[in-house]
């Protein structure tokens, strides 16, 4: 693949100054090429080499933990047990918060109460 090849795409004045530059560059003597390169490479051996970064993983495996840790704790907790078909009508009786809580408490007594009752009508 030429580097002439995306010349059509791009502005006359980019390939212009590219062809002049490339140009200044063939023009250069050997020895502001030789201090080019000896800048290059005392830049190149100044530059601090990356650490790597080998505690991205635990440190992203330990905040999984933790929040998979607080869904858990935090996550209010189902039964996993048969449900009555119908829903649950709702009772307003001005104790709401007790009723409540001891109507879930006892949902499974109340699902064996309902299927007694079915079975001795049938």
């Amino acid at each position: 693949m030429n580097g002439n090849q995306h010349s059509n795409d791009r502005p006359a004045w980019i390939n212009r100054s590219t062809q002049l530059l490339d140009d200044s560059v063939r023009d250069l003597d050997a020895v502001t090429l030789s201090r080019l390169n000896r800048a290059r490479q005392t830049a190149l051996a100044q530059q601090r080499p990356h650490a790597p970064r080998v505690w991205l993983l635990p440190a992203g495996l330990a905040s999984a933990c933790a929040m998979l840790l607080a869904v858990v704790v935090w996550q209010p907790h189902h039964r996993s047990e048969t449900q009555p078909s119908a829903a649950p009508v709702a009772v307003d009786d001005g104790d709401s918060e007790e009723t409540s809580t001891e109507f879930y408490q006892n949902l499974e007594f109340y699902a064996w109460l309902d299927a007694q009752n079915k079975g001795g009508d049938g």
